[in-house]
């Protein structure tokens, strides 16, 4: 029989969309290189500017270059440094609906940002902290405010998009979570667990991970319509190559198929079959091929039949979270509280042989916390 999670923060215990994003978060938060690289970046933020002195870094240009480098080496780790060393940038896109709208509701152009607001607070009606640009001519709110000059903040950006219609409208108010989850004084530190993360926080893992596993879907939409997933393209569909080489005048179109050809590069691997499939049998040797093709990793590996428990079963998440440390009284406490139904009459002779199992389960987790970002970070000059 399974193991049913019994700690509270036993990230096993949590659906199919979060388990893994959950997972991530725990083990790195726990992880040495990860915690010295939050403590730098703290420091960083701690230092005086040294005036007229162009010889040393300014720490703020030291300690944006630390976040792209993390993020650069772990995505996780460096979204989830954003979030707790924060310098927030707020953007509420204010849009209008194309004039060139079709009857099907479906417009031929993007949406127009009329008006943007931005800040470095979630108070928009602070106005010493936020600034608004409207459309102006050819231009809209946006271009406005690329051309006025923006914030230099390395994160998290939170956006938000309003309009007239609904439907053009965010599911979510990332603005209204910062303020309510903040509020007096509530901070977001390594010791917070998955559970008490700022919802934002929590989708943006959602989001990394399902680039990284084709079953997990969009936490506010439920789909994977912004996601790699399966589908027929009709990328080659009508182009010529030669006919590209040819012209060597630069078109808005190639540019758009260019970008469709990196998107198709980074996230998926393209299959072809021949239009001249004329029988079930047929297609249905193909289909066991792509199989047999599928299974097969890039470094030469093949899926198992059946998914492991991937960073670490339930029953090894219950003894971490409980034990806390690998010695025999913390373990057989674990013991105590991962299996409750045991009664004490009969738990020490049980708990002799299950000694050992315990020690490799606390170790099981520990090795994932170890491994989960093995990289140690040189040193930035500043």
């Amino acid at each position: 029989m399974a193991h049913a999670p019994q700690h509270p923060h036993n990230p096993c215990s949590l659906g199919a969309n979060e388990q893994t994003p959950a997972k991530i978060w725990e083990l790195i938060r726990r992880n040495d290189h990860f915690t010295k690289a939050v403590a730098r970046l703290e420091a960083l933020d701690k230092r005086p500017r040294v005036e007229h002195d162009s010889r040393q870094r300014h720490p703020r240009e030291t300690a944006s270059a630390m976040v792209d480098r993390l993020g650069e080496i772990h995505g996780f780790a460096g979204a989830a440094i954003q979030w707790l060393v924060p310098e927030p940038l707020f953007e509420i896109h204010h849009v209008a609906i194309p004039a060139n709208l079709d009857l099907t509701g479906r417009a031929s152009a993007p949406l127009v940002t009329v008006k943007l607001q931005e800040g470095v607070t979630a108070d928009p009606n602070d106005k010493a902290h936020w600034r608004t640009f409207e459309a102006h001519g050819d231009q809209d709110a946006q271009s406005v405010a690329n051309g006025c000059g923006r914030p230099w903040r390395r994160g998290p950006h939170l956006q938000l998009q309003t309009s007239d219609d609904p439907r053009f409208c965010s599911k979510v108010d990332p603005v209204q979570e910062w303020r309510e989850y903040f509020t007096d004084g509530r901070r977001f530190t390594l010791d917070t667990p998955w559970r008490d993360a700022p919802p934002q926080f929590k989708r943006e893992f959602c989001f990394l991970w399902r680039y990284l596993d084709s079953r997990t879907t969009n936490p506010i939409t439920g789909t994977r319509i912004d996601a790699p997933r399966e589908h027929e393209t009709d990328f080659f569909s009508g182009w010529s190559m030669m006919s590209i080489f040819s012209n060597h005048s630069f078109q808005q179109e190639d540019l758009v198929r260019a970008i469709r050809f990196d998107d198709l590069a980074k996230h998926y691997r393209v299959f072809a079959f021949p239009k001249s499939i004329r029988s079930r049998m047929e297609a249905r040797r193909m289909g066991n091929w792509l199989v047999e093709k599928l299974s097969h990793l890039p470094d030469s590996g093949k899926l198992p039949a059946h998914e492991p428990e991937k960073y670490g079963t339930p029953l090894q998440w219950d003894v971490f979270l409980f034990a806390g440390m690998c010695d025999d009284e913390s373990l057989l406490s674990a013991y105590r509280q991962a299996k409750p139904q045991i009664q004490p009459i009969e738990r020490l002779q049980k708990w002799r042989k299950e000694r050992l199992n315990y020690i490799e389960h606390f170790r099981a987790i520990a090795h994932e916390v170890a491994r989960i970002f093995p990289v140690k970070m040189q040193p930035l000059q500043s």
